[in-house]
C-alpha cells in the first residue's frame, strides 16, 4: 500500500464518511457526563478495558456492545492474531466473552500506551519513511483489518488506532486508507464520541457490508439445500441410462449428483453464503460455499472465489463464482467480456480449454472512496499516483476445476500444459488475446466426468486456462494499471529484467516452462533437498538497482544458458525416480526440452548465446544431504534426445485428449539446437533469428512438449511436497506494506 494513506482533518472525515443520522441531534448533554479523564495510560489492559466500558452506554451505542479482547485468541482464525477490543452487534456478541470474533466485528480498536512514537503514520515524513517501530505496527493494523475483509463481505472498514491520550479514526478500503490526523480524546472526548454516537445508528452498508451478499440461517430452505448439496455423493452410485461420451446424455439427476474434485468440495461457512449478480439479463443468485482461494494483502483486488450453487438450477452441477474489485480503465475489460469473446462462435469457433461464462457484471454503486479524498484534497479531477478507482465485479462460470498441484504424475502435468499451449496459442492465433499471468493458479485441472463403456463415471482430466483479467489484444500496450504484469515467481525473465516492458506471447511460453519446474522441483524426487532453497532463488530472487526491482540471476541464467542448476552453481540439477521404482528417471524434458525452450528465449534476449548442457541431467549426480543413497541413480531413457523417444504401451483417458488434439510430432520437426559459440556480431544474430523466431508462435514448444508426453513415463513418480508449509520468500521488497 505504498503512498496510500491520506490524512484529513476531523471534521473532514466526518463529512465524507460518517455523517449525521437524519432527524437526530447530538446528545451533548449527555456527551458531557463522560469523563474519559480518569482513562489509565498503563498498562494495555487496563487501558482499553476503561475505555471500552466507557462506551458500554445505551444512548451512546443502542444497538451494538463494545468488548475487551483481552488479547485472547480468536475462535474464527487458525492465528494467533488477536486485536484489543471490537465492536459487535448485540446479536453477534461473542458466546465466549473476551475472544475475538472476526466475522462479526463491526469496528475495530487497538490501543497502545506510549504516544506519538506508536503512531502509524508519521506526517513529519511525506515520503513514507517512517521509524520500523511505525512501520511494525502500521502492518499490525493493517494485518487486523485484512481479517476483517477476508472474514466478512466488505466494501470498506472502520478502525480506531488509540496510542496514548491520541486517537486517528480509519476507513479502510481496496483503494487505500483514509486516517484523521490526531486528537485528544481525553482533553476533547467529544469528537471521539461523536463518532461512536454516529457510527451506532449507521446502516450496515454505510458500516461498510456489502448489502449484495447476504447470511442464509441454516435452519432455512436454502442453508438445508446448502446442506444436502454438501454431503458427498455414494461412491457406489449405480448409473444405468446409456450416455454419450461426454455425458451429454446424462439425467438431471446423474449430473447434480457428480462428485467434487479435492480441495474443491463446498463447506459452509457461517455468514454471508448468498451472492447476487447483476447480470446483462437480469439479476441472478447464487449460494456461495467456503472461500476456495483468497488473493493476499488488503489493497488491490482482493480476488476470492467460490464453488457454487445457481438458485435458478439448485440441483444442477456446481459452478464457479469470482468476487474482484476490478480497476476501472478504458482500456481494461471485464473479465466476462473477455471469456465472452473466447466462447463465442466468431473467429473460428470457442477456444478450447478456457471457462464458460454463466454471468458477470459490476456490483452496482460499489467503488473505492480513498482515490476520490485524495484528488478532492490535491483539488484536481484527476490524479495520478498509486490509488486507482476499483470497481466491485462478480463473474461466474460453469466449470469448476482442481489446482494443479493435484496432479496425478508428471506424465500428467505434461499433458496438461501441453494442451493448455494449445488453448493459449488459439486464443492468440484466432481471438488477438494473451492471457499474460501463466501461473499454477490459472492452469488448473478439469475433471470433466465421462461414462465408460459400462457406464460408470470416469475422470478424464483437461486444462483449464482461468483468469482472463490480465488479457490483452496482442497489437494492443493497456494493461492493469498500478499492477505488476503476472505473477512474480512465473514472470519471464526478460520482463522481469526490463519492468516497464508490456508482455508478449514469448514471455507467456516461458512461462509455461516455469509452471512445469515449479511442479517437479515440489513433487519430484531430485538431487536438492533444500527445496525452499531453490524456490527463493529461482521464484522469488529479485534484485534492486536505483529503487527499481529487477528478477533475480538464476532464473535469467537459466534462460540464457540453457542449463538448470542447483543453487551450488556447478552442480546440475538432476531428476529421479522414486526410490522404490527401478532405475531412475529425469520427469521432466530436463536435458533436452530445457535447452531447446530456453535456447529460443536466450536466442531473442540481449546476452550471451545459450551453451551446451547435453550432459546437465544426464550425468548422474549424487544425491544432497537429505535424501537416500541407497543405489546410484540411473538415467532414464527420457533424458535422450525427443527424436529418440520410445510410443508408450498403454492409453489413458488424457491420452485420447492428446491423440485427438496433439497426436506425436514428426521427428522431423523437433526443434534444433543453436551452436552454443555463435557470438553476438552482426552475423551471429542473424544465425540465432531463426531461433527466436521459435518463439514467436506456439507450434516449436507445443511440439517440443507433445513429443515429450509420448514418451515412456513411470506412473508413481510423485513424491509428497517437499516445499515446507512455512516458506516464506527472503524477498522482503513485495511483502512488507510499504504504506
Amino acid at each position: 500500500m505504498s503512498g496510500k494513506a491520506i490524512i484529513v482533518e476531523y471534521d473532514e472525515f466526518m463529512e465524507w464518511f460518517v455523517s449525521a443520522p437524519p432527524r437526530e441531534v447530538v446528545p451533548t448533554d449527555l456527551i458531557k457526563t463522560l469523563n474519559l479523564q480518569g482513562i489509565a495510560m498503563t498498562p494495555e489492559s487496563r487501558m482499553f478495558t476503561q475505555l471500552v466500558d466507557a462506551l458500554n452506554q445505551d444512548w451512546l451505542l443502542p444497538n451494538d456492545r463494545a468488548i475487551s479482547n483481552a488479547n485472547l485468541s480468536n475462535l474464527d482464525l487458525n492465528t494467533d492474531d488477536k486485536i484489543n477490543a471490537g465492536l459487535y452487534r448485540r446479536s453477534d456478541v461473542p458466546m465466549i466473552r473476551m475472544k475475538t470474533r472476526w466475522v462479526y466485528m463491526e469496528l475495530s480498536l487497538e490501543f497502545k500506551t506510549e504516544g506519538v512514537r506508536y503512531d502509524p503514520f508519521d506526517e513529519s515524513r511525506p515520503s513514507g519513511n517512517a521509524s520500523a517501530m511505525r512501520q511494525g505496527i502500521l502492518r499490525q493494523i493493517m494485518c487486523y483489518s485484512c481479517y476483517i475483509f477476508d472474514n466478512q463481505r466488505r466494501t470498506h472498514h472502520f478502525m480506531l488506532i488509540i496510542f496514548g491520550k491520541m486517537v486517528r479514526i480509519m476507513r479502510w478500503d481496496r483503494s487505500g486508507v483514509v486516517a484523521t490526523k490526531p486528537f485528544d480524546y481525553v482533553a476533547h472526548p467529544e469528537l471521539l464520541l461523536r463518532f461512536i454516537w454516529r457510527f451506532g445508528r449507521m446502516s450496515p452498508a454505510q458500516r461498510g457490508h456489502d448489502p449484495t451478499a447476504t447470511r442464509v440461517a441454516h435452519d432455512s430452505a436454502l442453508g438445508k439445500l446448502m446442506l444436502e448439496r454438501a454431503k458427498p455423493p455414494s461412491k457406489s452410485q449405480d448409473i444405468r441410462t446409456q450416455t454419450s461420451a461426454d455425458g451429454a446424455d446424462q439425467t438431471h439427476e446423474q449430473k447434480c449428483s457428480q462428485p467434487m474434485p479435492p480441495d474443491t468440495e463446498p463447506t459452509i461457512p457461517g455468514d454471508y453464503p448468498r451472492a447476487l449478480v447483476d447480470d446483462a439479463k437480469g439479476y441472478r443468485y447464487f449460494l456461495v460455499g467456503k472461500t476456495h482461494f483468497r488473493a493476499s494483502g488488503l489493497s488491490g483486488r482482493g480476488t476470492q472465489t467460490f464453488v457454487a450453487i445457481d438458485e435458478a438450477d439448485p440441483y444442477g452441477p456446481f459452478v464457479y463464482l469470482k468476487d474482484a474489485w476490478r480497476a476501472i480503465d478504458t482500456d481494461i475489460k471485464q473479465e466476462g467480456k473477455i471469456l465472452e469473446r473466447l466462447n463465442s462462435n466468431d473467429d473460428g469457433g470457442p477456444v478450447p480449454f478456457v471457462p464458460t461464462v454463466r454471468c458477470h457484471g459490476d456490483v452496482k454503486d460499489q467503488t473505492t472512496q480513498s482515490q476520490e479524498i485524495l484528488r478532492k484534497n490535491k483539488g484536481e479531477s484527476e490524479v495520478e499516483g498509486p490509488l486507482k478507482t476499483l470497481r466491485h465485479y462478480r463473474l461466474v462460470v460453469n466449470e469448476v476445476g482442481k489446482p494443479l498441484t493435484c496432479f496425478h504424475n508428471m506424465k500428467q502435468v505434461v499433458g496438461l500444459i501441453t494442451l493448455a499451449i494449445r488453448a493459449h496459442g488459439e486464443a492468440y492465433r484466432r481471438k488477438g488475446l494473451i492471457h499474460g499471468d501463466i501461473s499454477p493458479g490459472n492452469v488448473l485441472i478439469y475433471p470433466d466426468l465421462v461414462f465408460n463403456g459400462e457406464g460408470v463415471l470416469e475422470e478424464a482430466p483437461k486444462p483449464l486456462l482461468v483468469d482472463w483479467e490480465s488479457a490483452k489484444c496482442a497489437n494492443s500496450a493497456a494493461r492493469q494499471p498500478n499492477r505488476t504484469r503476472g505473477t512474480w515467481q512465473f514472470m519471464s525473465a526478460s520482463v522481469l529484467g526490463e519492468p516497464s516492458r508490456r508482455i508478449a506471447v514469448q514471455d507467456d511460453l516461458e512461462s509455461f516452462f516455469h509452471l512445469l519446474l515449479h511442479c517437479a522441483i515440489r513433487f519430484c524426487r531430485h538431487n536438492w533437498s533444500d527445496v525452499d532453497v531453490f524456490m527463493d532463488a529461482y521464484f522469488d530472487g529479485y534484485i534492486e538497482h536505483e529503487g527499481v526491482i529487477y528478477g533475480g540471476k538464476e532464473k535469467l541464467s537459466t534462460m540464457r544458458q540453457g542449463k538448470l542448476m542447483t543453487p551450488l552453481g556447478d552442480l546440475p540439477l538432476c531428476f529421479y525416480m522414486p526410490e522404490k521404482a527401478a532405475g531412475s528417471s529425469s520427469l521432466i524434458p530436463s536435458s533436452d526440452a530445457v535447452t531447446n525452450i530456453s535456447s529460443s528465449t536466450a536466442a531473442r534476449m540481449t546476452g550471451s548465446p545459450p551453451q551446451s548442457s547435453a550432459s546437465s541431467a544426464s550425468s548422474t549426480q549424487p544425491l544432497k544431504t537429505g535424501l537416500t543413497k541407497k543405489a546410484p541413480p540411473v538415467t532414464h531413457p527420457i533424458n535422450k534426445s525427443p527424436a529418440d523417444v520410445k510410443a508408450p504401451t498403454a492409453v489413458t483417458r488424457m491420452d485420447a485428449f492428446m491423440l485427438a488434439i496433439a497426436p506425436s510430432a514428426p521427428k522431423a520437426k523437433v526443434p534444433a539446437k543453436p551452436n552454443p559459440t555463435i557470438e553476438l556480431t552482426p552475423a551471429g544474430r542473424a544465425e540465432l533469428e531463426p531461433f527466436a523466431a521459435e518463439l514467436a508462435n506456439h507450434q516449436a514448444m507445443f511440439d517440443l512438449l507433445r513429443v515429450h508426453y509420448w514418451g515412456t513415463w513411470p506412473d508413481n513418480d510423485r513424491c509428497l511436497d517437499q516445499l515446507p508449509s512455512d516458506y516464506k520468500p527472503n524477498n522482503k521488497q513485495r511483502v512488507s506494506t510499504g504504506i
